[in-house]
């Protein structure tokens, strides 16, 4: 099955002070080129999901995917809608999602979370983290339906989901840097790394 990637980068960013995530500097390298590293090798297609202008993450060289009109702002899950779309377009069976603030992702995200067959999600140490998630393409109607009710959480879109444990990972993988300080944490992180 042909599995392609879609990092949500749409986020506000309000607690960094309003800033598009994405392109905050981390070691010297946006923070969302940190994710591509990541998440790149282990998918067939890669794109990337942005609530306002697209524009403004051309720089990475990947697909952009503005969400659908009158739709900027509605969240992840109008993000993962449009993900989906552009996953049939492209011929694949699944849709791996992963935020831009999440440097760390596992290399073998991918491969685990599509072991169980069906909607999964990583968690790590008993804390679901429901962005980094595979969709089968054939929930696209169910996520539209649900969608088209005013349902705007990415949890409930997960439905049954299997829960994927990363609990061998020493620190969590998934963690968001929502605030300076964390991004401050993972620029240590990742110089202790070296």
């Amino acid at each position: 099955m042909r599995i392609a990637g879609l990092i949500l980068a749409g986020g506000q960013g309000r607690r960094m002070g309003g800033v598009a995530k994405a392109l905050l500097p981390l070691s010297g390298r946006p923070l969302a080129a940190h994710v591509i590293a990541r998440l790149a090798p282990q998918v067939d297609r890669l794109a990337l999901s942005a609530n306002g202008d697209p524009a403004h993450l051309a720089g990475f060289g990947l697909p952009v995917l503005a969400d659908l009109p009158g739709e900027a702002g509605e969240g992840p899950l109008a993000g993962l809608r449009a993900g989906l779309r552009w996953a049939a377009a492209e011929g694949a069976g699944a849709l791996v999602t992963a935020a831009t603030d999440t440097p760390f992702l596992p290399a073998d995200l991918v491969v685990r979370l599509a072991a169980p067959g069906g909607v999964a999600c990583a968690t790590w140490r008993g804390r679901a983290h429901y962005t980094a998630a595979l969709w089968p393409l054939c929930e696209a109607d169910r996520i539209e339906a649900l969608f088209a009710t005013g349902e705007r959480r990415v949890r409930v879109a997960l439905g049954a989901a299997t829960e994927v444990a990363f609990d061998d990972l020493p620190e969590d993988p998934f963690a968001n840097l929502n605030t300076p300080e964390d991004l401050a944490a993972a620029a240590a992180r990742l110089g202790g790394a070296r």
